[in-house]
């Protein structure tokens, strides 16, 4: 028996479809939940590799901080760093994550450093750069790698990178203030490592980080640039001369266009105590010091002398003009003129038009064969009447004048009728026409005669030819003039004499730290020695410091104010490597005084420095400045020595600003590739 079923079949479709609509939504819904799920772990994981790349970016550009700090520019590419594209560059693996780092060997380095961490499975080598924002990708060896790039500007680098530098206003007043440089290490431009005036350069530079009118140059000469601050301005006397050698030593006033700049911008670190503690001097000691002296005797020979001599050799230049410019170029450069000339001959060395002169020639007679500078003949016929003919040319007659002519028998006495005359010498030919009659005349005066016919003219036409030829050319064109050696002089020794010298020094200092509350007197300085100083720094009358042939000294000064006069610093050692004064915050004051030559250096951000006196040498001030302020005074001449931005001291580098690259963006190392080239990091 069938059973009925009593569920309709409308109530049976209804149950199905709303079944179908709850499995759909809660479908939907899982769905929704796998795909934020999902979002979710591809933002961790972006997050994540994203930042991965920065400690290793940090690790590279504390690196080439390191490095720099270290080498310095001079030694830029050194310990593994190589020269990519004129770039210092090191590879580093860190792991599976690699860097790339980059050193710019400018004034303030910029160091750019790329870091790659490896992309996970789920970012392919095909991934949106929207997954990545800032971040790149690059492919190697079928994994996948990202990579961002931060860049970072740094401050630091040599303390003397210009001869005189200061926080504040400069004052160059007085007379015959000078500022010029050489190069202590360079043979060109220094004899022995010493200030040559015949051998200096034009890079005394002279700058303020102040803006606004803080700069007097008075009547200084400054053979270099000049720079202030932004919205800096420098004020001139009527002779002052700022600009290269040429310039200044041309004659001319003012300032050299491109030699002033407003963008000074330098950083003053404070000076720092290298230490606390250290010895006492030697008081009142007695320093022998033996003296050879020679007499010497001037040579001056057309060549370079062989060995050289122990003294200073003087190059003598002679100036030579060409039309060629030499190869190779001289060392002390070459002046270009361009100047007016004229020749007879085409030129080939022609700046611009060339004018052509014409000369006119009248001749009888044509040259031949015809000179190949004659461009035109003009043929002239004239009608002449003349008692002769022409001797040479072309001519035609074109008529014979006569007039009659008796002449008497010549001799004496006069034959009668009835007797032969005999012959006598008829008219020269030439002189007549037709013929001589012979006849004697039988009234008075009687006697023998001869009648022809005289020529008194000729009546032709004369050939004369007008000849014009190329004169001349006028033209510009280029004249070089430059120096050559043309002789040197020096000394050589013709006699020795040794004396021993006895001084007793208020204080002596040997190699080591010292720590003193006062500096004053007489000093002299043996070995490498570094000084403390608590108080003050006066130095006045016969008081002065002595640096030895082998001596070198750096003074700290914690004190207020110093004062260097009397005899000065006595540096033997000729080096301003030798000698360096470094203010302390506390140094407010520094003043320099009296006619003793200065070399060295000084350090001191916060001291207003004074330059009084001096002028009776060339060398007053041999070396370079960082102060606060500068007043310069009296017959002052300022050298500074290039050799210290190479060798002096420095700073330490440090970042003034972090900014991130985009992939897109110029970068340093625009390759990324370069990481992967051979695969091996250096």
């Amino acid at each position: 028996m069938k059973t009925q079923s009593t569920i309709s079949r409308t109530a049976q479709g209804s149950a199905l479809l709303i079944t179908m609509v709850v499995t759909a939504i809660i479908g939907f819904s899982l769905a929704s939940y796998l795909t934020l799920v999902s979002a979710q772990n591809r933002s961790v994981v972006r997050s994540q590799t994203w930042n991965s790349t920065i400690p290793i970016i940090e690790a590279g550009i504390e690196e080439a901080l390191a490095h720099l700090n270290k080498n310095g520019l001079t030694n830029l590419f050194s310990q593994g760093w190589r020269n990519e594209y004129g770039y210092a560059v090191r590879k580093r693996w860190l792991g599976d994550c690699r860097y790339m780092v980059a050193i710019t060997p400018t004034v303030r380095p910029v160091i750019e450093c790329t870091a790659w961490a490896p992309a996970p499975i789920l970012f392919g080598a095909n991934s949106s750069p929207t997954l990545l924002g800032q971040a790149g990708t690059a492919g190697w060896k079928n994994r996948t790698y990202v990579y961002r790039t931060v860049r970072v500007n740094t401050r630091g680098g040599p303390l003397f990178a210009r001869g005189m530098v200061a926080k504040g206003s400069i004052n160059l007043n007085g007379n015959n203030v000078t500022s010029d440089s050489f190069d202590s290490a360079d043979p060109n431009f220094s004899t022995n490592g010493r200030y040559d005036k015949n051998k200096r350069n034009d890079n005394g530079d002279v700058a303020t980080n102040a803006g606004g009118n803080v700069f007097d140059a008075g009547n200084a000469n400054i053979m270099g640039r000049v720079a202030t601050g932004p919205g800096g301005q420098i004020t001139t006397g009527p002779n002052s001369s700022i600009g290269s050698k040429a310039w200044v030593l041309g004659g001319n006033t003012g300032i050299e266009p491109g030699r002033f700049t407003d963008d000074m911008n330098m950083d003053f670190p404070d000076v720092e105590v290298p230490f606390t503690s250290g010895k006492s001097p030697r008081l009142n000691v007695t320093i022998s010091v033996t003296n050879v002296s020679y007499g010497m005797t001037t040579v001056t020979t057309p060549t370079l002398p062989s060995p050289p001599p122990a003294g200073p050799i003087t190059t003598n230049y002679g100036t030579i003009t060409t039309d060629t410019l030499p190869s190779p170029l001289p060392a002390g450069g070459v002046i270009t003129s361009l100047v007016a000339r004229t020749s007879t001959e085409y030129p080939t060395n022609a700046v611009g038009p060339v004018t052509t002169a014409t000369v006119v020639v009248a001749t009888s007679v044509l040259p031949v064969p015809l000179p190949p500078n004659v461009v035109r003949i003009t043929t002239n016929i004239t009608t002449v009447t003349n008692v002769a003919l022409p001797t040479s040319g072309t001519f035609f007659v074109l008529k014979t004048n006569t007039s009659p002519a008796t002449v008497p028998y010549p001799n004496s006495p006069m034959p009668d009728k009835n007797s032969d005359p005999g012959p006598w010498e008829p008219p020269h030919p030439g002189t007549y026409v037709g013929e001589v009659t012979r006849y004697y005349k039988n009234s008075n005066p009687k006697g023998w005669y001869q009648d022809y016919q005289a020529i008194s003219s000729y009546v032709y036409q004369s050939f004369n030819y007008s000849l014009t030829y190329n004169g001349a050319y006028s033209y510009n064109a280029y004249q070089y003039s430059y120096q050559v050696p043309q002789s040197y002089t020096y000394q050589i020794p013709t006699s020795t004499n040794v004396t021993i010298t006895t001084t007793t020094y208020d204080m002596v200092f040997d190699s080591g730290d010292y720590v003193v509350a006062n500096l004053s007197g007489s000093v002299y300085v043996v070995g490498d020695v570094r000084v403390l100083v608590q108080n003050s720094i006066d130095f006045t009358g016969k008081g002065g410091i002595t640096i030895g042939p082998k001596g070198s000294l750096k003074i700290y000064m914690a004190g207020t104010s110093a004062k260097i006069a009397g005899q000065g610093v006595l540096n033997l050692n000729g080096s301003a490597h030798a000698f360096g004064y470094y203010g302390l915050p506390s140094n407010t004051s520094l003043t320099i005084q009296g006619n003793g030559s200065f070399i060295g250096t000084i350090y001191a951000p916060n001291a207003d420095f004074k330059l009084g006196g001096g002028g009776n040498e060339t060398q007053d001030f041999i070396g370079a400045s960082v102060t606060a302020t500068v007043f310069m005074n009296g017959h002052f001449n300022f050298h500074y020595d290039e050799d210290l931005a190479r060798k002096g001291p420095q700073s330490l580098y440090v970042i003034t600003s972090w900014n991130e690259i985009g992939p897109g963006e110029n970068a340093i190392l625009r390759n990324p590739e370069w990481a992967f080239v051979d695969d091996v990091a250096y």
